[in-house]
């Protein structure tokens, strides 16, 4: 049986991992995140910036590939566009999503403020509201493109909707 992977994405502190941790509650799938498969290699930036993209990509690729679980479905929560050494944005490559061959996307959005404040409150530092703003554009473009270049379905769900109504939308790709 082969198993399928359903990419959860957003911006940093959308909650991927609170929404994922629910689905895994109604659903027999496995859940893990970007960066714990990267981890395994590449000590994580505090502050959010990645110094090496493309390098970081290529060994999540990897290590989803070595990924062992007996569920049919993997939640893989991730991006589509980090902060880079110098704080700019780039987007993950589009090989990347092609390596990880998602069967669907699932987008969560919420207002830029809403997302600063959960960072603020999480990392215990404060966050430009302008950066998080561009930052979750990109995502929702990047999104949309892969979605477009894969063939595959993008459903984008507002982190402030009811988790139910947004369970069943996910439940679709299960």
């Amino acid at each position: 049986m082969a198993t399928r992977t359903v990419f959860i994405g957003g911006v940093h502190g959308i909650g991927k991992t609170y929404f994922c941790k629910n689905i895994v509650c109604h659903f027999d799938v496995a859940h893990v995140t970007a960066s714990e498969l990267i981890g395994r290699h590449v000590k994580h930036q505090v502050d959010k910036t990645v110094p090496d993209v493309e390098k970081n990509q290529l060994i999540l690729a990897e290590e989803l590939a070595r990924y062992q679980t007996s569920c049919r479905t993997i939640l893989l929560d991730g991006h589509f566009c980090l902060l880079n050494a110098t704080s700019s944005i780039q987007d993950v490559p589009l090989e990347t999503f092609k390596a990880i061959s998602p069967c669907a996307i699932i987008l969560l959005i919420d207002t830029p403020e809403v997302i600063v404040g959960r960072l603020s409150n999480r990392d215990n530092r404060m966050y430009n509201i302008e950066l998080i703003s561009e930052l979750q554009s990109r995502e929702i473009e990047r999104a949309e493109l892969i979605s477009q270049s894969l063939k595959i379905p993008i459903s984008i769900i507002n982190a402030t909707e009811d988790l139910e109504e947004s369970i069943k939308k996910v439940a679709l790709y299960l």
